[in-house]
């Protein structure tokens, strides 16, 4: 089973979410399925495109006037409405700048799923790893996790659309258009996020399988020569290494291609959900103020809480798993420096460059150590999943959100209580 076929719901479906332009072909004479270039979906992605952007600078406009109609009604105060509506433009902005990005980047989406080819292929071939039971099993992994993201995203927006019912004078298809639609194919962007990251892990873990199978024979004391099969051992294991080197390279590059594929996507989500955690904690503390224990004030601070578990849950996971996923480099390197070497056996010492490095190995001399080349590779290839070049993504953007949050949240707080207080001279005067 090929990895398009494997992923082919996850294709369809982002077809028709906009964020997949490529048709997936199936040639009688070839193995496997292709990438086609499909002009229609192109066109149904300008398309939506232009009318995702229209709609979002019409609004734009309309904003002063419906601020001014509801801030005459609600008890809520001005602040508290601007905050939700800078959180709703980010959404859309996240929206635009996701079909954007697909589109621009198609290129380099059709080259990441041709490198991965090649690695499975050199997987397969050089290390015997049963890809395909690989394939299989993320496949199952993909419809696992897809089903419990969908399953979050139903649960917390069914809450939300209940509480938006209940309200006075609410306006769902509005709703509807302007915020959960852009939201669920930001979900699905991030879903994509999630599986290519997951296909470069799995990858990873089989290159740190192979090394910690790497063996060495150890030549006994009294032993004066090596045999012709511990010889053949010998051989056999120096070229699993090279093997490995050679793949982690692809890997890195595959890396590189994924960071070109959705930095800017990783970016704009990350940010949107920052936005959105903010303005939710802001709501949740105009809530409480301003609350008279009745149950629809009580299902309102519920809504916020579960409004910003979808973007918590996103950035939780994006963070941990690009961490996780970069960690492996490290796990190689333990298990690198873990293999041992007997420099007197005279096979052992094909590591010390019997094999010339590749030429397009440009870190490694030809005479260098197999195992120092592929330490300074690891040291110089390091992985990491960048957001277009503005941060890296890890698990210190937790502390990164969290932080500037906290910051954000006091400095609308003391806004809030200074447009109270100016209210009250008002009044009083």
């Amino acid at each position: 089973m090929d990895t398009l076929v494997a992923l082919e719901p996850v294709h369809r479906v982002c077809q028709v979410c906009n964020l997949w332009q490529w048709r997936l072909a199936t040639p009688p004479d070839t193995e496997g399925i292709l990438l086609r270039r499909s002009r229609w979906l192109e066109f149904y992605a300008w398309t939506v495109l232009t009318a995702a952007s229209g709609f979002t600078a019409y609004d734009l406009f309309q904003e002063s006037s419906v601020q001014k109609e509801e801030g005459a009604e609600s008890t809520i105060s001005s602040i508290g409405h601007t905050v939700d509506f800078i959180q709703l433009v980010g959404m859309r902005v996240a929206h635009l700048a996701a079909l954007l990005e697909a589109l621009w980047q198609r290129q380099a989406q059709r080259q990441f799923f041709a490198e991965l080819g090649e690695i499975d292929g050199q997987l397969a071939k050089a290390l015997r790893v049963d890809v395909e039971g690989g394939r299989l099993l993320m496949r199952r992994q993909t419809t696992r996790r897809a089903v419990w993201i969908l399953w979050g995203y139903a649960t917390s927006q069914s809450l939300i659309l209940g509480a938006k019912l209940l309200a006075p004078g609410h306006r769902f298809p509005v709703y509807w258009i302007c915020y959960l639609l852009p939201l669920l194919v930001c979900g699905l962007r991030y879903f994509q996020i999630f599986t290519a990251v997951q296909i470069v892990r799995q990858r990873l873990d089989e290159i740190v399988v192979a090394l910690q199978q790497l063996q060495l024979q150890q030549k006994n004391p009294g032993q004066d020569a090596v045999t012709e099969e511990q010889a053949d051992l010998e051989h056999a294991a120096i070229e699993r290494l090279i093997a490995v080197r050679l793949i982690y390279q692809r890997v890195w590059a595959l890396v590189s291609l994924l960071n070109q594929c959705y930095g800017t996507s990783m970016l704009m989500q990350v940010g949107n959900d920052f936005l959105a955690i903010t303005s939710n904690c802001y709501w949740m503390f105009l809530n409480f103020r301003q609350s008279a224990a009745s149950p629809y004030d009580i299902l309102q601070i519920v809504a916020s809480a579960v409004w910003s578990a979808p973007h918590l849950s996103n950035v939780l996971v994006l963070s941990l798993l690009c961490d996780r996923t970069a960690q492996c480099a490290t796990r190689l390197a333990l298990c690198l420096h873990q293999v041992s070497v007997d420099l007197g056996n005279e096979c052992h010492n094909a590591l010390v460059g019997i094999f010339s490095a590749p030429e397009h190995l440009s870190i490694a001399s030809p005479r260098s150590p197999q195992i120092t080349q592929f330490s300074l590779q690891l040291l110089h290839q390091r992985l990491h999943f960048s957001a277009a070049g503005f941060f890296n993504v890890d698990c210190t953007l937790l502390y990164t959100i969290v932080g500037a949050t906290t910051t954000y949240l006091i400095i609308l707080i003391q806004f809030h209580m200074s447009e109270s207080t100016m209210g009250t001279g008002s009044n009083g005067e």
